[in-house]
């Protein structure tokens, strides 16, 4: 049950560009998030970054690991996830669950630099789920885009088809018939 809860909030966030995290999470002022995203960090050398966890991915599942980025999103309701991006500018953001001697997240890490051990973890999106979805968003896409509500749905309906399509691209190129999505499990903070 927690992996398929686990599958479907990962399949959302990358689907919908974390359309479908906690709601009410825009982090403070323009004012911190400028201070903080100037903040150098001291990580651990060994630390990996979301990207490099992303590729190596199925060589590091159920490893420890230390990743370390800036926490980009903590899940307002109950802090049991964050979201961590690196500093290098790529895309990536990872998912970091709750887990052995942290049992919630502040919401005082946000864009503050971190480093956690944790075990990598994988949920496979299976072809058909993402065939699924996208047909889906086609039924979504409304015909009249007069209105800016309506506007707004097929922008949000061509963002998650543009994700669809960048996950059958990997399947494609990878010869699998699923889509991996890596979170980490956490243990501990990492000083």
């Amino acid at each position: 049950m927690i992996n398929m809860k686990r599958t479907l909030a990962a399949f959302m966030i990358v689907c919908a560009a974390f359309m479908s995290a906690c709601s009410g999470n825009s982090g403070g002022s323009a004012a911190e998030k400028n201070v903080n995203q100037k903040e150098k960090s001291t990580l651990p050398e060994n630390a990996l970054t979301p990207l490099q966890i992303f590729n190596k991915g199925e060589e590091l599942i159920d490893k420890e690991v230390i990743i370390a980025g800036k926490v980009t999103h903590v899940c307002k309701g109950t802090g049991k996830k964050c979201f961590v991006s690196a500093d290098d500018d790529s895309t990536i953001s990872m998912q970091v669950f709750v887990g052995g001697e942290i049992d919630t997240f502040p919401r005082e890490i946000m864009y503050k630099n971190i480093a956690i051990s944790g075990i990598v973890k994988v949920n496979k999106i299976s072809k058909s789920r993402i065939l699924e979805s996208e047909e889906a968003q086609k039924s979504k896409i409304p015909s009249d885009t007069s209105t800016e509500e309506n506007c707004k749905i097929m922008e949000r309906c061509h963002s998650v088809m543009k994700q669809l399509a960048n996950m059958k691209s990997y399947m494609e190129k990878h010869g699998t018939d699923y889509y991996p999505v890596y979170y980490v499990e956490s243990r501990k903070y990492v000083k």
